[in-house]
């Protein structure tokens, strides 16, 4: 149905700008012999014009109005498909919406232990890194479920995704991130858990330089993860022979090995507080 629109566009078309017939150099003579060189001419027909002027082109409003309704008149889905969305579109844009704002949220809650982190720090400020690490974590599973949804329901489908190798190399960068984020949290609930107990002991510097380093580290994270996802987004690298299973293995076992590590270093982490005497000095 859509070839014969097509087809009678473009005769319509054509035919608009197709050069109109008018009267010849002769006629023209004539009428303006017969009328007189005075004579009263509002519509210039005593008017001789040269055979160059006779070649212009004009279109015809009537048919370009004509050529432009067949689509709409022959063919009324392919003039509303600007307009037409799909029946998940609404749950698309919600689910978007919440992966781009977990990400601001993320942002937030790493930048205000970033700032607040340093040695001696007060009960107060201790609470707060407390509380920003409890809003990483809420966001922090917001953004895994809006993502989750994205690949799997959403946008161009798993199987576009799996097949995408800077899709698993994204997923190895969250790794990344998630595993990293494992030192401050438990190290935040141990302090925690000890201010509770009545047995608080100021932060030294070395655990807090050690604190400020993965937050540094979760905002070269927060940086990278957004460029592969635009890359992967794009199709660059695609690979539909390449076994994603391998690719999906490799990623899992990153985040198993650094989680293991971070969590680790911070149950066996050793700080050295600095103690009120030596802070007088």
């Amino acid at each position: 149905m859509r070839q014969p629109v097509v087809l009678l566009s473009l005769c319509a078309t054509a035919s608009a700008w197709a050069p109109q017939p008018r009267p010849s150099i002769t006629k023209l003579r004539h009428v303006r012999e017969v009328m007189g060189e005075g004579s009263f001419d509002p519509a210039g027909l005593g008017r001789v014009e040269s055979p160059r002027d006779m070649t212009i082109v004009t279109p015809r409003a009537e048919y370009i109005v004509a050529a432009s309704a067949l689509p709409v008149l022959f063919a009324p889905e392919a003039a509303n498909a600007a307009t037409a969305f799909t029946n998940n579109a609404v749950p698309s844009a919600l689910a978007a919406y919440g992966h781009y704002i977990s990400m601001l949220g993320i942002l937030a809650c790493i930048c205000a232990e970033r700032l607040t982190i340093k040695p001696n720090m007060t009960e107060e400020e201790e609470d707060f890194i407390a509380a920003a690490d409890i809003g990483l974590g809420i966001w922090g599973a917001l953004i895994a479920y809006t993502g989750y949804l994205r690949a799997s329901a959403y946008e161009k489908g798993f199987d576009f995704y799996a097949h995408e190798p800077l899709f698993w190399l994204k997923v190895a960068f969250v790794g990344v991130f998630g595993a990293s984020s494992f030192f401050n949290t438990i190290v935040i609930i141990q302090r925690s858990v000890a201010k509770r107990n009545g047995e608080f002991k100021p932060m030294g510097e070395k655990l807090s330089k050690r604190m400020i380093q993965i937050c540094n580290a979760e905002l070269v994270a927060i940086a990278t993860i957004p460029l592969t996802a635009t890359f992967m987004a794009r199709g660059v690298g695609y690979a539909q022979d390449f076994p994603w299973q391998v690719e999906a293995g490799l990623a899992a076992l990153v985040f198993a090995g650094l989680s293991f590590k971070y969590v680790k270093e911070a149950l066996d982490f050793e700080d050295n507080p600095v103690s009120l005497d030596s802070s007088s000095d």
